[in-house]
């Protein structure tokens, strides 16, 4: 296929990976169209349509997308296209090694800022997913440090800020 064809076949490139470490440092694109997104390469070597359904089904593990019936294809749910997050699941898709799983329990991170470790914990309010972020550990401040993560998921997640302690994402759903 030339570049017009898959423009028209898949809808427009959301992002691309230029080097797949994990297979012939081939280039990888994830294209949407409506509702359906598309995990495609160029590429002609062989094991290349393993190697597109294994990133789609890191993006199905990892950003809990819905794997179509077709090869290298995936379902948005419904008002869940958030296309910062979706490209940086894409990019880490790819470059993650293949037998990576997606961590259980509670979501937590250290901050590369200070000594604190962050939580965030969701729950259902009111008929919408609010996730609260607090902190473990030492710093002067820690509230600055909290509402600095709830500013990141504003403006990399496209959430809605709730307070300066949670978030919501935009479908309103836990997105976990």
């Amino acid at each position: 296929m030339n570049v017009s064809q898959v423009r028209k076949e898949f809808g427009k490139c959301l992002e691309l990976v230029s080097m797949d470490p994990n297979f012939h440092e081939i280039s990888v694109g994830l294209f949407v169209k409506k509702n359906i997104l598309t995990v495609w390469s160029y590429s002609k070597k062989e094991g290349i349509e393993d190697r597109l359904n294994q990133i789609r089904d890191k993006m199905v593990d990892f950003g809990a997308l819905e794997r179509s019936d077709s090869d290298f294809k995936l379902v948005i749910p419904e008002g869940a296209l958030i296309e910062r997050p979706l490209k940086f699941l894409f990019v880490k898709s790819v470059e993650m090694k293949p037998d990576s799983k997606p961590e259980t329990g509670v979501i937590q991170a250290k901050d590369n800022k200070s000594k604190l470790t962050f939580i965030i914990e969701g729950s259902n309010v009111d008929g919408k997913y609010i996730y609260k972020v607090s902190a473990s550990g030492e710093h002067d401040k820690p509230n600055l440090r909290i509402r600095a993560v709830v500013g990141g998921f504003i403006k990399y997640g496209e959430c809605v800020k709730n307070d300066n302690e949670s978030f919501i994402f935009p479908d309103a759903n836990s997105d976990d």
